[in-house]
């Protein structure tokens, strides 16, 4: 047997718009369904059809050979050749006292040796390994100076002496 039993009429009316609350969650997933679809829509559109417009011509770049060969080129011509020396005396050649012979003649002097070389430029170079101790010794000898010579010790230093033919160069000692 049911059990039957009627609601005052107040209460039976907020339960009727609860009810129509019931209906609440299918109309939300049915605006979500149709917004999920207008995204899936928009993204998904085919590509504009192409033009028959002729990409931009491009220039050839130039090779790398060519690149490499005017940096030589341009660094051959224009930076000095690097020294392997500690230090770099230059002396002009203009007034005839800087021969190389007198180098070599203070390097040895000075317990050590001198190596000469020449460039293209008509300049003279000499590398001279001197001992640590007598290097101030070498420079006064370069310079037609006496200087007091001590014994000769293992550690040497590398000298570059460089005579240049022009009277631009001037004593650097």
């Amino acid at each position: 047997m049911p059990l039957d039993f009627t609601l005052p009429y107040r209460v039976d009316m907020r339960l009727q718009r609860y009810r129509s609350l019931k209906r609440l969650p299918a109309a939300i997933a049915v605006v979500l369904a149709a917004c999920f679809a207008a995204i899936l829509t928009a993204c998904h559109q085919p590509a504009p059809p192409a033009q028959d417009t002729p990409p931009p011509k491009q220039t050839p770049l130039p090779s790398i050979n060519s690149l490499t060969d005017a940096l030589q080129h341009s660094a051959e011509k224009n930076l000095p050749a690097p020294s392997l020396a500690n230090e770099q005396i230059i002396l002009s050649a203009s007034d005839g006292s800087a021969q190389p012979s007198d180098i070599l003649a203070a390097a040895s002097a000075a317990g050590g040796a001198g190596i000469p070389g020449a460039d293209d430029k008509g300049e003279v170079s000499i590398l001279a390994t001197i001992p640590e101790n007598n290097a101030a010794a070498f420079k006064a000898a370069l310079r037609h100076e006496k200087a007091p010579m001590s014994t000769p010790s293992t550690s040497t230093t590398l000298i570059e002496v460089i005579i240049q033919r022009s009277a631009a160069a001037s004593p650097s000692p």
